[in-house]
């Protein structure tokens, strides 16, 4: 029987493929920089350029990308999107459909995989080399299988799930994952997915049936879990994880409620009935981030927004901001911010020598009245 990679890419594993892919997407975040090397445009209705990192610029150098990617997208005729928001969860809510294929240069591509898509992370060089050809080409990689089994338990979430998932599996790098979790939404089975490519794995998709072969998770005994901060950017994918009660009593400057993993509708409903009767403790700063504009007007129009605001938190517009280095949200020098965001490399967020911690909703909120891990 043919895995999910294998009918995509319509070759068996350990051979070569190449294909079509339905989207190409540029970014303001890291696959800009494809923009430097792009020479041709083989078809301008398959590039799509989109800006949701930097929203609205807050230095100089976000303001070059802007112009840098508008200026491209205007000369091959490409697609500009622009205030709807993280562009992956945006593209995955209104734009991509099962059985399509898009590739980009981030982290979390695999998100596609929740809707039966295939989401691939390309390097920068190979991004450009695919806008150029229109055709993308790779050896088929083998898929391990994951059933997940049981119920998260009340203050913990699919995050929590994810990290215990990253901290405890090995030997997936550069194959697929197959998930088999029919007891989550929707929404957690695009956190799961695009979080399970920190790994190294190729992609991740949810599969409908349970295979006989799976690998068994459980979320009964998920605890909640902290990513740890980190050197470079690049050492990302090696970050520390952490049980959240290992932590207990860190003391907090900021927090951070926003992207795919905490700024879709549903994690803002969460974090409004997880405020209720509380107060925001004086001296922490609390940047609340909507995922895509529809999040944004969905949470004004159920008065979601309006109790943000009497809590005391200041929010942003619709984007990722999960990387920020000056404006709304960023640290200070020694200071610490416990963020949705899945990024806690030294300056994400402001000052080389804040520390940057990543972790669920639930956990973000309770932080905001403790100012304490």
């Amino acid at each position: 029987m043919s895995t999910f990679i294998e009918k995509m890419l319509g070759k068996p594993a350990g051979t070569a493929a190449t294909v079509t892919p339905n989207y190409i997407v540029i970014n303001d975040g890291v696959s800009h920089r494809a923009v430097d090397e792009i020479t041709a445009v083989a078809d301008r209705d398959r590039v799509w350029v989109i800006y949701d990192h930097d929203v609205p610029t807050g230095t100089p150098q976000g303001s070059d990308r802007l112009k840098k990617n508008l200026m491209f997208a205007k000369k091959y005729g490409c697609r500009y999107i622009q205030a709807k928001g993280v562009g992956y969860q945006y593209m995955l809510n209104c734009v991509v459909k099962p059985g399509e294929i898009v590739i980009g240069a981030g982290s979390h591509g695999s998100i596609f995989g929740a809707i039966g898509a295939l989401g691939i992370n390309v390097p920068i060089p190979e991004l450009a080399r695919i806008a150029e050809t229109g055709r993308y080409s790779v050896m088929v990689p083998e898929t391990v299988c994951v059933s997940v089994t049981g119920q998260l338990k009340k203050g913990t979430s699919v995050m929590d799930a994810a990290f215990t998932f990253l901290k405890n599996m090995a030997g997936i790098e550069g194959k697929v994952i197959e998930f088999y979790c029919p007891n989550l939404t929707a929404q957690e089975k695009a956190v799961l997915c695009s979080m399970a490519c920190m790994t190294g794995a190729y992609t991740a998709v949810v599969r409908e049936g349970e295979p006989a072969n799976a690998v068994k998770f459980s979320l009964d005994g998920v605890e909640p879990m902290i990513m740890m901060p980190c050197g470079s950017r690049e050492e990302q994918g090696n970050a520390v994880i952490n049980p959240k009660s290992a932590l207990e009593g860190t003391a907090l400057q900021g927090g951070q409620i926003g992207g795919y993993t905490g700024g879709t509708i549903e994690e803002l409903r969460k974090a409004a009935e997880l405020i209720e009767g509380k107060k925001l403790v004086l001296g922490f700063r609390l940047t609340v981030c909507p995922a895509t504009a529809k999040d944004y007007i969905e949470a004004m129009e159920e008065g979601i927004i309006s109790k943000f605001i009497d809590y005391g938190a200041q929010i942003s517009a619709a984007g990722d901001h999960s990387v920020v280095t000056q404006g709304a949200g960023v640290m200070g020098h020694g200071e610490k911010l416990l963020t949705t965001g899945l990024y806690t490399f030294s300056g994400a967020m402001g000052c080389e020598d804040a520390f940057i911690y990543s972790g669920s909703v639930e956990s973000v909120i309770t932080a905001s009245t403790t100012k304490k891990i």
